[in-house]
């Protein structure tokens, strides 16, 4: 115990010092962090208040409905931190050095197990939390809770449901890397992805949004008269109920009711927890030496003299420099597990929420509430489309490593190097994009045949919405570039990256400003049947074009910038 003490302290000494670096660079960056977060954060608790307020007294959908939506969203957070932890911790778990190099040390592996654990729950989480926090503080204010009670529900109720999430994610993992010695590696992750697929369609089978917003609208405005007589079903087990359960009874000031759902919340944890500390007891060094079998048996494979596609032996229609660049890029991508585990499982994430939009019968006769989806649905898929640029796009540089001299001393223009980056990463974003925004509109057009215009603003509003964030995390990627970082996953978690997210949402939300007008405008003439003047498209759509573009040049050119200072001294 004492050992255990004495590495969290120095750890967090060395995080301090980190913070506290007195030099102008790192000054002018925690600075601007800083500042950036501020600007962010207040953004998020004015949007949550607006939106609360719109949705309470404008749509009138009743409280019940409300907070069953807010149980929706809770289930994908805790979906989105459990899948992060899994991916996030193999890297910190079992292939930082930092675990090599304690091992060797009289430092008990449950004890190494706990400290990597709570390193890489703070590490990963610590945005989420402020984000969460600026939005409690939103909801909050629309309620009359005071500041301290806000603070209350954070670190009772959303830390312990995200550490929940967490403790998931480590008996996951261990028992991932339990059986991948014996199946294989690549086996159990896609059997993984295929559990999860089902799961999520299995809950927005048996909770689906639109269905909720179709039986609101045969009893608007009585809505909470209705819902209340409804069975709560088999997802009142699931924890993002009991955290929504807890929100609808604070409202009500049913405070007995509130307090029986915080208890089960946090029993269940502290259960939870204990159950990973006795599975890191008996499996984390076990795993650990599997870990390292895996590792020992991909780097001394043969393929016989076998040629494959990418092969560098092989040619093709590219010039030579290109092509060697491609598929040293190709190379770089795959020869790291966390790259093409965390695409499939948001390959499978993307793919759900397609499956599901083409699947939704919508037939909602509310003007405002169709509006209101159809406004969440693009939020959540520019959301979606910013982690998928975040997460391949931002580390393409940085994962050049320290041999990104040979790159600048090779017979290859820097520009065109960078293009080369940018068109293979914004292929993947754009192809995904496209996708998303069509489904998107499916449901929409078959409820109204009329509002073909749909289609074409989805295409439309993908197309930049791709183009600015690939340039964006592309660019500020460079820009935040840490040469000796060879985890992408840490790299996509990183201060840096964290900024360029937010960046990404910020532009993500004045799109949404810009297009807002009109499509109100477009839905009213849905609605009642006038002519839409689609000259008023002109001036917004022109103006997301200049937005877009901006974007993407700025992106572009201090992306550019620093790497042309990069490895000249």
């Amino acid at each position: 115990m004492y050992l255990l003490f004495h590495i969290f302290l120095y750890k967090f000494k060395a995080s301090l010092k980190s913070v506290f670096d007195v030099r102008s660079v790192s000054v002018v960056r925690s600075v601007g962090s800083f500042l950036f977060y501020c600007g962010f954060v207040w953004g998020v608790y004015v949007s949550t208040r607006n939106i609360t307020i719109y949705v309470l007294h404008q749509t009138q959908i009743g409280l019940y409905l409300y907070h069953r939506f807010l149980e929706m969203i809770l289930f994908i957070f805790f979906i989105a931190v459990n899948l992060g932890n899994i991916i996030v911790s193999y890297s910190t778990l079992y292939k930082s050095p930092e675990v090599a190099y304690l091992m060797t040390k009289p430092l008990p592996s449950v004890s190494l197990f706990v400290i990597k654990f709570f390193d890489n729950f703070f590490y990963s989480s610590t945005t989420l939390l402020f984000i969460s926090f600026a939005a409690l503080l939103g909801y909050g204010s629309c309620f009359e809770y005071p500041w301290y009670l806000s603070v209350a529900i954070m670190v009772f109720v959303l830390m312990p449901y995200m550490f929940l999430a967490a403790c998931l994610a480590a008996i996951i993992l261990l028992g991932i890397m339990r059986v991948a010695g014996t199946i294989g590696f690549r086996k159990i992750m896609g059997l993984l992805c295929l559990i999860y697929f089902g799961f999520l369609v299995l809950f927005f089978s048996f909770s689906n949004p639109v269905l909720l917003i179709e039986q609101a609208s045969r009893f608007y405005p009585n809505v909470d008269r209705y819902f209340a007589q409804l069975p709560i079903g088999a997802y009142q087990y699931l924890p993002n109920h009991w955290v929504a359960e807890f929100f609808f009874s604070m409202t009500r000031k049913d405070y007995t009711a509130a307090l029986c759902s915080e208890t089960l919340l946090l029993a269940v944890t502290a259960a939870l927890f204990a159950l990973t500390l006795m599975a890191a007891k008996r499996l984390y060094f076990k795993t650990w030496l599997i870990s390292l079998q895996i590792q020992s048996n991909r780097m001394s494979e043969k393929d016989g003299g076998r040629i494959r596609l990418f092969d560098f032996r092989k040619e093709s229609f590219l010039s030579p420099k290109i092509e060697s660049l491609v598929k040293k890029d190709f190379f770089l991508f795959f020869r790291e597990p966390s790259q093409w585990i965390h695409l499939l499982v948001l390959l499978t994430i993307a793919g759900t929420f397609i499956l599901s939009l083409t699947n939704m019968n919508l037939n909602i006769r509310i003007e405002s509430m169709q509006f209101f989806t159809y406004l969440i649905l693009f939020a959540f898929s520019g959301f979606m489309i910013a982690s998928l640029a975040l997460r391949f796009m931002y580390p393409m540089c940085e994962l050049e490593g320290k041999q990104f001299w040979s790159i600048r001393s090779a017979p290859v223009i820097l520009e065109q190097w960078f293009a080369l980056k940018f068109i293979l990463g914004f292929l993947l974003v754009l192809t995904l994009t496209e996708l998303i925004t069509w489904a998107m509109n499916i449901p929409f057009l078959r409820y109204n045949p009329r509002g073909e215009l749909l289609s074409w603003f989805g295409i439309y509003a993908g197309f930049w919405l791709a183009t600015a964030m690939s340039a964006l995390n592309l660019g500020f990627g460079a820009f935040f570039a840490e040469y000796t970082e060879k985890n992408p996953i840490r790299a996509a978690s990183s201060q840096g990256a964290t900024l360029t997210f937010l960046s990404s949402l910020l532009y993500l939300f004045v799109f949404l400003a810009i297009v807002l007008l009109p499509l109100s405008n477009y839905f009213q003439s849905l609605f009642h049947f006038t002519k839409f003047a689609r000259e008023s498209i002109i001036v917004p759509g022109t103006a997301v074009a200049v937005l877009s573009m901006l974007a993407g040049v700025w992106g572009w050119h201090v992306g550019l910038r620093s790497l042309k200072r990069d490895f000249l001294n």
